[in-house]
Parts: structure tokens; sequence; C-alpha cells
């Protein structure tokens, strides 16, 4: 495969084609400095056969900072734990570089600054506008920044030039204003980008390879485009740059510059594509190309040169060594789902909805069981599968047991938003490995206590998720009141020309409205919080928000439902003001109560250890019930 074929980037050659772009992880220290936690995240993916790392984006400027924490490079007590870094990735016959970055106005610590004088919301601060003295500072940062990223031995360095961070601001027409030698044509509001790389090749010399991350386009209304940003291109590469890395976006269009999983793969290849076309150095290309064939195919097409890999190197570190050996079927598959993402952006560690070794790499260990037990796991969502496959992988002889027809709880469920159906190919990556290690698999059972006595497992683990939670509201018994999950699994039919009231606008209410939308009358969410979308991360939340805005979906916040009638559902206002909204079919997307506790409370005696895992433990998310059931099969 063109895939595993050696690429040179100015002197530096990589082993393969593969690169993990950076992604921020919330594992620095609070102050910046590398911690044990963040070499080990690198290190894992390092030995997973990865051509080259592209190290999370790195601040250049001490009166800055992103949503913290964050690593740092602006002073020389930051190049030792740097330098651990490098070297402990180097070891492995990796490339590493660092990538530079400064947030601009999207700055979390004192006052924004930028171009010009244009805040990126509506509630968001004024940004000074930096004058010529200031930018000449930060030119200074950048390549004082480069020359410390090069005493810790870093192979490259990676301005961040996109995503409508400060490099970006000064190109985009959007956050860019300026009357002076930094603003008005595509030529002056390029500079400040360029005179970065200027002050890096000065500072670095010519032989230390230098990478731009761009955006090639920012997708959205008034932004520069992919012209525009093809011609910047060129220009960089005329000013020393090595390697053009193409993405694409900015804070208006998040769904192009980290795709969830309604984006479809390779949406940013065009982009890569026409740079490519334009220059004469290696163009790295991103945008869920995690699918080995489609990468492939990128290369073999000449859209792009290297190809970025990034959540699916979350997913699963060993993703490069798997293809290459063509195992494709032992990818652990990235569902786009951006968990990770979301907590890093809320200031949180870096988790995975797929992956729970994420952040605790050196500490991970799947040893063989002491003394192996007989393992029955009753439910297999989320936390029931993955309790099952760790501790199979142990060496316990593990039964699992669903009451459904096919295996998965609630990812049926979830796989049946439009926005969701990436769901389904972690539910089948997870059943094929629980055949392949041969646990005992029984779907289309209900199990209870006769079923267990039977079975005389030493530990049962209940993983039997949660239910609906149904509140005291008049009329909530009514028969045109139904559950939201039998909508979405069809089970539920409603009627085209039926108005639909959904109480709950969390997750599976604003699902559920996606589903429905169209296919009847009228839709309506009822909320009790100032917002709907609790449970839906920032990106998907948006596009979803936007999405149900255009398709005529009424949305009602700060509203307390207070009776269900044959004709209506009747709701109080924050302010105390009442109001209804007609009702043929009432749809209950409103909570969710564990079923662990009465199950347990039936089980308990019948086998010698019992554990309560998941939502069946209390209810949270994807990602917590993978961690659960990991940590579950990890105590066993």
């Amino acid at each position: 495969m063109l895939l595993f074929e050696p690429i040179r980037v100015g002197r530096l050659e990589f082993r393969n084609r593969v690169l993990m772009p950076p992604m921020g992880t919330g594992l620095a220290d609070e102050q910046g400095f590398v911690t044990d936690r963040l070499i080990d995240y690198y290190v894992r993916r390092a030995r997973g056969g990865v051509g080259g790392i592209s190290v999370e984006a790195t601040i250049i400027a001490p009166e800055t900072a992103g949503v913290g924490p964050e690593t740092r490079i602006h002073g020389p007590e930051f190049v030792p734990g740097l330098r651990r870094l490098a070297d402990a990735v180097k070891a492995h016959d990796t490339r590493v570089g660092i990538q530079l970055w400064h947030p601009g106005r999207q700055t979390k610590l004192g006052q924004p600054f930028a171009p010009s004088p244009i805040p990126i919301g509506r509630k968001s601060p004024v940004p000074h506008a930096l004058t010529v003295e200031e930018i000449e500072a930060l030119l200074a940062r950048y390549a004082e920044a480069a020359v410390y990223a090069r005493e810790a031995g870093f192979d490259f360095v990676e301005v961040h030039g996109a995503h409508c961070y400060l490099p970006c601001e000064f190109l985009s027409p959007l956050s860019n204003t300026r009357d002076d030698e930094y603003g008005g044509s595509l030529a002056n509001r390029a500079r400040f980008m360029r005179r970065i790389a200027n002050a890096i090749r000065e500072a670095v010399g010519d032989d230390f390879p230098l990478f731009y991350r761009i955006s090639g386009t920012e997708a959205h209304e008034g932004g520069f485009t992919v012209e525009d940003a093809t011609s910047v291109a060129r220009w960089l590469v005329e000013d020393g740059v090595d390697c053009i890395s193409v993405s694409a976006g900015n804070w208006y269009a998040l769904h192009y510059t980290i795709p969830p999983m309604f984006m479809e793969r390779g949406c940013l290849v065009p982009y890569a594509a026409a740079i490519r076309a334009a220059v004469s150095v290696p163009v790295v290309a991103a945008g869920r190309l995690d699918d080995p064939e489609l990468a492939e195919s990128v290369l073999r097409s000449g859209q792009a040169d290297i190809i970025a890999v990034g959540r699916g190197l979350i997913a699963d570190p060993d993703w490069p060594v798997k293809v290459a050996e063509g195992r494709v079927g032992d990818i652990r598959p990235c569902i786009a789902c951006n968990a990770c993402v979301d907590r890093v952006s809320n200031a949180e560690e870096a988790r995975c909805a797929v992956n729970p070794e994420l952040g605790r790499e050196g500490s991970w260990r799947i040893e063989p069981a002491t003394a192996p037990k007989r393992v029955m796991v009753i439910g297999s969502g989320p936390a029931g599968m993955e309790a099952a496959r760790i501790a199979a992988l142990r060496g316990h002889s593990v039964s699992i047991w669903e009451r459904e027809a096919e295996l998965g709880g609630k990812l049926d469920v979830a796989s049946r938003a439009p926005s969701k159906e990436e769901v389904l190919s972690f539910r089948a990556y997870q059943a094929r490995v629980l055949r392949q290690l041969g646990v005992d698999i029984h779907t289309g059972v209900e199990v209870d206590a006769g079923v267990v006595v039977r079975e005389g497992p030493d530990v049962v683990v209940v993983a039997t998720g949660a239910e609906p939670l149904i509140p005291p509201i008049p009329g909530i018994q009514a028969p045109h009141v139904v559950d939201a999950q039998q909508v979405l699994l069809g089970r539920v039919q409603v009627p085209s020309d039926h108005q639909v009231v959904i109480i709950g606008g969390s997750a599976t209410g604003m699902e559920t409205a996606e589903y429905l939308m169209g296919k009847v009358a009228s839709v309506t969410i009822i909320e009790m919080l100032p917002q709907v979308g609790r449970g839906v991360e920032l990106i998907t939340r948006k596009r979803l928000y936007a999405e149900l805005g255009a398709g005529g979906v009424r949305i009602l916040t700060r509203s307390k439902v207070t009776m269900i009638s044959p004709e209506s559902v009747r709701f109080e206002r924050e302010d105390g003001t009442e109001g209804a909204v007609p009702a043929d079919t009432v749809v209950l997307a409103i909570g969710w109560r564990s079923t662990g506790p009465t199950l347990a409370e039936q089980l308990g005696g019948l086998a010698k250890e019992l554990v309560t895992v998941g939502d069946a433990s209390a209810p949270g998310d994807f990602v917590a019930a993978i961690n659960a059931g990991a940590d579950a099969g990890l105590a066993l």
C-alpha cells in the first residue's frame, strides 16, 4: 500500500504516510508542563505504528490560553518536559513535531486580542485590536517557540494557521477589517501568516522542517474560499514551508473543523486536492480518513501525499499496524461521536466512547486472572459488552445475555436518528470480538432468578441499563402517550397527520424530533431547562438545533408540563404563565431510571459476587458506560 511507503518532507523521512494530527487531550498539567500521562498517550500511538505525530496545539505566549490545560512552549522551563516527550516518541521510529498555537480572540485568559475588535460571538468580549508593535512581538514569540522546539529534540514544527485562531483571524475577512498593511486585500490579510513562516525560518534555519496547517475554506458565508487558501498555500511555500496540512472550517463551521458522524468520510479531501494541485511540497489531507481503503485511494489519486488519522488513533492506537498487516476487521472503529473533543472543550481530560484505555495508557494492563471464574453478564449495552470483552481477555469463562434479538442494548436506539447511524459499526465490532473470544452469547432471553440459578455463575454483572422515567403528570398513562425509544425503533408508528409533542429536549428528545421531522404534521419539544441538547456534543448540537429549526420543529424551553389531555399538552413557563400545545401523539423523552438495583435485589445471594455497571448503576453517557464496563472486567 502507498499508505506505508516512506515519504520525505524537507530533510526528514517518515517511515509511512500516516500522520497523527494535533488534538487536545487535557493531559498537560495546569501550568502547561508535560506530564507522564501525556507522554504515555503519545508513546502508545507511536507503538501502534504511526509514521509521524504532531503534538497537540501548544501555546506560544504566556498571556493567552485556550480552555485549559494545554501544553506551553514560551519559556526555557518547558523544554525539559518537551524533550522527554520527543525522545520517548522517537524511540519508536516515529517522527514527532509540535504545533505552535495562539488562540487569538478565542483565549480564556484575560482580554482577548485579534486583528480587529470583532467578538467571536454575541456574548463574547470585544477583543483588543493588535497594534503593529504587538504584532512584531508575537512574530518573535513564534520564532522563539520554534527554537525551543528544536532544542527539545522535535523533528519539525507546525504552525496552527487554521480554525479561526490568530493567524487565520488575520486571513479571514470575517475577523479582519484592518486598513493597514495587515488588512484589506488577500495579500495583506495573509501577511501575518507569511511573516510567521519568515520569522521561524530565520530563527531555525533552512534545514528544520516547517509544516503549516491551514483551513482550505472557512465554509461560512463571507469567509475565505478554497481559491483564497490555495493562493496562501503557494505564498507559504515561497516562504520556506515544507508541508501544508489542510483542514477546514472556523468557529461558525465546526462541523468542518472536527467532522462528526453526520459528515461524510473524506469530506475535506477536495480542499487538500485543490492545494495539492497548486504547490510543490507534500500536502496532508484530513477529515474522517480512518477508512483504510479511502485513505489509500486519496493517495493513489494524487489528492494528497500524507493522511491525517486523528480520532481513529484515539479509538485504536494500533490502526497503522493493523492496516499494514491486513487486519482491517480488527480495528476498533471511531464513530466520530466527538466525545473526546467535547470533554477537552469543557476543560476536561479527553475520554473515548469506544476506547477505555484513553488517558490511562501508562497504567492500562489486561492481565490474566489469577483464578478464572464463570462470569454471567446480563445486558449487552456498551457497559455489558465491554465488561464481557475485558473479562474474556483475562481468561474468565464469560456468557452475555440480552433480552432483545441482537446485542447492543440501547445502541440500536441510538443509531436510529439520521445523524447517528455510525453507532452500529461499534456494535458490530464488539459483537464480532466477543464471538472471537469465545463468549457464550444468548439473545432473546429475559434473565430472572431461575436462569441465574440454572447457570450457576461465580459472578453476575448486572448491565441492564436504564428504563424511561415516567413522572406523575396527570394524563401520562393515556394511550396516545408513547415512549421515545419505541418510536425510534419503529415499534410505534406515528400517523403522518398527527401533531406530535415531545416532552424532554435532551439527546433522546432532539433525536426523536429529527427522526419525526417531515414525517408528521408538526413537532414540538417542551423542555424544563433553559436550552435543549443536554447530552449531545457541541458540534452536533449546533447542527441539530439548526436542522430542527429549518424543519419547522418548535422548541419551548423553561417550560414544565403540568397535564396531558386527549387534545393537548399543558405547561407552565418559568415566569408562571401557562400555555398549551395541540397534541395527537405525545412522546416521552424525560430521562432515565436505573434498572440495576431492582434486579440486583432479586439476584442477591444467587452468585458469589454481584457487580452493577453502567446505566444500571447510574444513568450516564456512552463514555461513562464503556469505562464502567472496562473497570468491572479489570476488577474481576
